[in-house]
């Protein structure tokens, strides 16, 4: 019964051993430099790699990927350091440390619960299951295998975490000899296994299905059993797997009266025993050998066989002592890191403290000795400094001077400016006094326009100071289209020939025939009416404005504008401070003039705003001719003829 129990057990815990080439490439690999996330995932592969056979070798790495990923970020620490935790538990677990594996356990639980990761959570249940089913208590045993069970049909649990729960849980109730729950079990285990295709689990589970037979005496159903395990672990050359199922044989044939069959088998465990040392198997084949040759009464050869299961018997024991004691001294290395650790850390924090002392004593002896240089420097500049402070309020007094001279240079103009449209009006009421009169009926028709003519003065006016305050704030839009150059010149015509007539003056224009400026319909409606209007301010009575337009010969791409008069001109001098004084010039004094300053001031900055030139040529007694470059279209924007040269009429 003790050696059918035994199997079971091992049939369960057996897994695929790893190759020694896998190892040899993970120990490559560690070997380079990684990142930390790839490091602890290959520390804790090369765990999962040795744990099962070589438990001792593994736990260094399980120990080392745990540590790493504590230092992890938090972002990324969570889901490897499960993960560690888990392998490093089945470390322990196999070296029969169970409180330290517990432990690792129960922290893996709390963060699986934290994650929502059900697979890790079945799997922690499974593992401290199978610590309490090693210990005997069959009742805490139970308690986490009923928990894994509840979590087993969440999604996300594996279907190999599926499977080795099922296969603990029929190797506790196989231990209660519970046998008909236990192979219930067992087949849901297999049939996770077949459909997963996992050939070593359906070898080990049917290897189990045959023991639970045995036990029951239900022998045809174990050897169908049996062979069908023998078969698939002969295929894939598992050894240790082939040697319980051999062990089985004769156990079988023992219960059958095959004598012949039972020495076969056993002959042929103990063989591959010996070749892949599994020594444990080696001494279960000699205590049959001996039994079998005892009921024979070959009493020579069972004192053979019994003599060679004794010295394997003390050998396995000293194994047995040494690997206690190598995972007694396993166990106290860990200790010893981990005392060694906190006393590091001690060490460190005490450490870190007398640096922050000293830092504190080294900061404050800093401060000090900069208190007094810059005390001293202060001494030293203090000259400099009242030198320095008292060309700042010099520099700040003129920069205020300057904003106070330009608002008042502003006010200047616009009310420089307003007595253009103000005298506009005066006249105007001098014309009705004339032709009220005469009885001048036709004159008296034509009141209304003069009238509407000096509003649009006025509004030119404050169109020109709002323009002119839009742009200094770099708010106005320029957004250029074709324009013909003729249209532009009769709306400019239509709009001052009731003024040029008021004035006894003459306003013509010319353009060739098609040409076009890629200029901003306001703007350059802007221009024109600052140039024309300035021009007929300055201009005496019977004085002359032309208008012109033509391609400039010297950049195809640019159109030139002229307004020429004949007024009293300018001398060079006025003509450079207008051309390269302040944004904001002043209004030159003039008997005739009405203002000159915002509206050229605007003029230039509306020509700079479209990458053009404006030019003053002027000479006193000789008039003024004012030339303004926009660009061209580039296509035309539709055909007209060439404006005829247009006198406004005398009035």
């Amino acid at each position: 019964m003790a050696l059918v129990l035994l199997l079971a057990a091992v049939g369960q815990a057996m897994a695929a051993p790893p190759t020694s080439g896998d190892t040899v490439a993970l120990r490559q690999q560690l070997a380079t430099p990684l990142p930390d996330t790839t490091r602890v995932r290959l520390l804790t592969a090369m765990c999962t790699a040795l744990y099962s056979a070589r438990p001792a070798q593994a736990l260094p790495y399980g120990e080392a990927a745990v540590s790493l990923a504590r230092t992890l970020p938090p972002n990324q620490q969570a889901p490897v350091l499960l993960h560690s935790l888990l392998r490093l538990a089945s470390c322990y677990a196999n070296l029969s440390n169970g409180p330290e594996a517990l432990t690792l356990l129960t922290e893996a639980q709390m963060l699986a619960h934290r994650l929502q990761n059900a697979d890790a959570l079945t799997r922690a249940h499974t593992a401290q299951g199978g610590i309490y089913h090693e210990r005997r208590d069959s009742v805490t045993a139970w308690q986490h295998y009923r928990q894994g069970l509840e979590l087993m049909s969440q999604p996300g649990v594996r279907s190999r975490t599926r499977m080795r729960l099922l296969g603990n849980v029929g190797s506790l109730f196989f231990f209660r000899q519970q046998y008909r729950q236990a192979m219930h079990f067992d087949s849901l285990a297999l049939a996770l296994a077949r459909r997963d295709g996992d050939s070593t689990a359906q070898s080990n589970y049917l290897s189990s299905l045959a023991t639970y037979q045995l036990q029951v005496g239900n022998l045809g159903r174990t050897k169908r059993l049996l062979t069908q395990a023998l078969a698939i672990s002969s295929r894939q050359n598992a050894v240790r797997s082939q040697v319980n199922q051999l062990i089985m044989f004769a156990m079988y044939y023992i219960e059958t009266g095959q004598p012949e069959r039972t020495d076969a088998a056993t002959r042929e465990a103990l063989r591959l025993a010996r070749q892949s040392d599994y020594l444990e198997r080696a001494l279960d084949a000699y205590a049959i050998l001996a039994a079998e040759a005892a009921d024979q009464a070959r009493y020579q050869q069972a004192y053979e066989w019994n003599q060679r299961y004794v010295a394997l018997n003390d050998t396995l024991n000293s194994r047995q002592t040494m690997q206690a004691l190598a995972s007694a001294q396993v166990n106290y290395e860990a200790q010893e890191r981990a005392l060694r650790l906190r006393q590091l850390t001690e060490e460190q924090r005490e450490q870190a403290w007398r640096n922050r002392l000293l830092v504190g004593v080294v900061a404050i002896l800093t401060v000090g000795l900069l208190v007094s240089v810059y005390l001293y420097r202060n001494l030293r500049r203090s000259r400099a400094a009242l030198a320095a402070n008292h060309q700042a309020l010099e520099q700040a007094s003129a920069e205020l001077r300057s904003v106070a001279e330009f608002k008042d240079k502003l006010y200047a103009i616009v009310a420089h400016d307003l007595r253009g449209p103000v005298t506009a009006f005066a006249g105007v009421t001098s014309l009705i006094d004339s032709y009220i009169a005469q009885n001048n009926q036709a004159g008296l028709a034509r009141l209304p326009a003069l009238v509407r003519q000096a509003a649009d003065s006025l509004n030119h006016l404050l169109d020109n100071v709002l323009n002119w305050a839009v742009s200094q704030t770099g708010e106005l839009d320029c957004r250029p289209v074709p324009l013909q150059v003729a249209e532009l010149f009769s709306e400019c015509q239509g709009l001052y020939q009731t003024t040029a007539a008021a004035s006894w003056q003459h306003l013509t224009a010319s353009a060739p025939a098609g040409l076009c400026l890629l200029a901003d319909r306001n703007m350059a409606r802007t221009i024109l009416r600052n140039l024309v209007g300035n021009a007929l301010k300055f201009m005496p009575a019977e004085g002359r404005v032309h208008l012109e337009a033509a391609p400039d010969p010297d950049n195809p791409q640019m159109v030139l504008l002229s307004c020429t008069d004949t007024g009293p001109g300018m001398s060079a001098a006025a003509v450079a401070a207008l051309m390269s004084g302040p944004a904001l010039p002043a209004p030159i004094a003039s008997p005739q003039a009405t203002g000159l300053g915002l509206g050229l001031a605007l003029c230039r900055a509306f020509v700079h705003r479209h990458g053009g030139t404006l030019v003053i040529q002027s000479r006193p007694g000789a008039g003024t001719n004012v030339t303004v470059s926009l660009p061209a279209a580039l296509e035309k924007a539709r055909e007209a003829p060439v404006a005829e040269s247009v006198e406004s009429p005398l009035a």
